[in-house]
């Protein structure tokens, strides 16, 4: 269970990183994207860790409501719902989705991701410590 649970949370961990370093090179639209889906693997990593069963959904306000958390950081998720549509699909947002992000608001995106991970350490530290002990972490 909890190796299972480090594999996402290392992989949200990397999104997080990459969604930071696609504002800086203008990849805006990935950067929402990377955002959304780090706080989904997020979630279900500690939903994993905490002994629960993630449900198989990309929504992030079901993970929220699955893995308990406090209402400042379900409210923080809900600016993030909408990004894993719009920020790939033409037919969503009615535009082309690369032009619906500037840095500003990509930017705002990953500081919502932040914001979640940061709320969320206390209950991701028995990650943190597995991760330390990895070899291939980084």
């Amino acid at each position: 269970m909890r190796e299972a649970a480090l594999k996402w949370f290392k992989q949200a961990r990397h999104d997080l990183e990459m969604a930071e370093r696609n504002v800086a090179i203008g990849g805006y639209d990935v950067a929402a994207f990377l955002s959304h889906q780090a706080v989904e693997k997020l979630l279900k990593a500690i939903i994993i860790l905490e002994g629960g069963v993630p449900p198989k959904t990309h929504y992030l306000d079901e993970l929220a409501v699955a893995a308990g958390l406090p209402e400042d950081l379900a409210d923080a998720v809900k600016d993030l719902l909408a990004d894993y549509m719009i920020s790939r699909y033409p037919d969503v947002s009615g535009s082309v989705p690369y032009e619906e992000y500037d840095a500003d608001l990509a930017g705002e995106k990953v500081a919502v991701a932040k914001k979640i991970f940061d709320g969320l350490t206390a209950r991701c530290s028995p990650l943190e410590d597995l991760r330390a002990d990895d070899p291939g972490a980084h």
